[in-house]
């Protein structure tokens, strides 16, 4: 255990104990607020610009692919560097991102090119921040505190799936989309702010250089992988998640507008009803974690998650489709705990780095997801886009956790 960490009956908070954990966690709250809004505010400008679900479902792809071009070496080149150092360099390219596309807006010059190309900036960015600042957490709190770590990382990015949406979609509508920008920008010199604070040398084992070397390095990533079937279950759910189920996300602007003649406001809703039904799920899988393995709730939350989407795309009413985002964030709130948590944790500190870096990968594959969802959505419609990937998703998480040996009947948790 690490020195500063206090365990007894409310170890959840027992992170909270090491200073360098609360500047992280708060400035990783501040990140998740403004990537929520980002995608609100992105989706609505393509939206505006294009009147088509496929162009909106464009936006989403440049903003994912960066995920899975990077992340294929994204640990040779993040294990090279302190983690502290990267995230601060990452954090400032964010806001110099994000100033540039509100210069753009102000000006008058905004054109779809230009969003086109701040979603890659947006997505490279993230493709070696997300993985280096959950890296950075075991450093912080141990092991044995790792999983509440991640149930305080998931808490507050509960709360921001709820206020980032909703203050996207009502900052929008009564002070414009350059508002929003805004708000972002300073959003991210906020968390630039918390970073800064940061004092831990927190990096990987070992940083060899060389073209050879680091093709290595990547290649023992995708074999530990494969070896280690808790870390290949998340892997292969992550991917049916991400390509199936969550391409809903950047298709909101559309259900809000054309289905359902809701303006920004009632966009932020759509989108904070899964947050709500994510943050009231942290209760639910924080004591579930006494009688079920992290991958059991994996497994069951991934499942949970993707049927509320197939009900949401389904339902008739905007008031209905709310109830449904609510239930299927239930089910989320599994899914995003465990899926770093279980890696985290059944991951050496040597491979932790590649670890994720293969978690990356699998994220990445959702920008065909969404280029599937926008097809789709133009030949068929959003509903019939939306429900027929979430039932793909569904099946392809239950197969695994059924014939994946070793996965769901993994220990329980520790």
């Amino acid at each position: 255990m690490r020195k500063g960490l206090k365990p007894g009956t409310w170890d959840v908070l027992a992170p909270l104990s090491n200073g360098d954990f609360v500047r992280l966690w708060l400035a990783n709250g501040l990140w998740w607020q403004a990537m929520w809004m980002e995608m609100m505010v992105l989706g609505w400008l393509a939206l505006e610009l294009t009147d088509s679900p496929w162009w909106v479902q464009v936006i989403g792809f440049y903003r994912s692919i960066p995920l899975l071009l990077i992340g294929l070496l994204g640990s040779a080149i993040t294990d090279r560097f302190k983690r502290r150092h990267l995230v601060l360099t990452l954090q400032a390219a964010s806001v110099a991102v994000a100033l540039s596309l509100a210069l753009l807006l102000w000006s008058g010059n905004l054109k779809f090119w230009h969003l086109s190309v701040v979603a890659l900036a947006m997505g490279s960015i993230w493709a070696l921040d997300w993985p280096t600042r959950r890296s950075m957490i075991p450093d912080l709190v141990g092991k044995v505190h790792t999983v509440d770590a991640m149930v305080l990382e998931n808490f507050i990015q509960g709360f921001t799936r709820i206020s980032g949406p909703l203050t996207a979609g009502y900052t929008m509508a009564v002070y414009g989309n350059l508002g929003a920008l805004v708000v972002l920008v300073g959003l991210g010199l906020l968390s630039l702010l918390s970073l800064s604070g940061l004092k831990t040398d927190s990096q990987a084992p070992t940083k060899n250089l060389g073209i050879r070397t680091t093709w290595t390095e990547v290649k023992q990533g995708w074999i530990y992988i494969r070896q280690s079937a808790p870390i290949l279950g998340v892997f292969l759910i992550t991917i049916f998640m991400n390509v199936w189920a969550f391409p809903y996300m950047n298709l909101l602007p559309v259900f809000a507008r054309d289905i359902f003649g809701q303006g920004p406001e009632g966009m932020g809703w759509l989108g904070a009803a899964n947050g709500v039904g994510a943050f009231i799920g942290l209760g639910v899988i924080h004591l579930g974690r006494r009688k079920l393995s992290n991958e059991s709730l994996f497994i069951s939350g991934s499942l949970i998650s993707s049927i509320g989407v197939v009900f949401f795309a389904l339902s008739g009413t905007y008031d209905l489709s709310l109830l449904m985002l609510f239930c299927s964030g239930l089910g989320q709130a599994g899914f995003g705990i465990m899926q770093s948590s279980i890696i985290l944790v059944e991951s050496s500190d040597e491979m932790r780095s590649r670890a994720m870096s293969g978690l990356v990968v699998a994220i990445g594959l959702g920008p065909f997801g969404r280029l599937q969802s926008g097809a789709m959505a133009e030949v068929w419609g959003p509903r019939i886009a939306v429900g027929v990937m979430a039932v793909m998703a569904a099946v392809g998480t239950l197969l695994a956790g059924l014939f994946l040996r070793g996965f769901a009947s993994n220990k329980k948790a520790r």
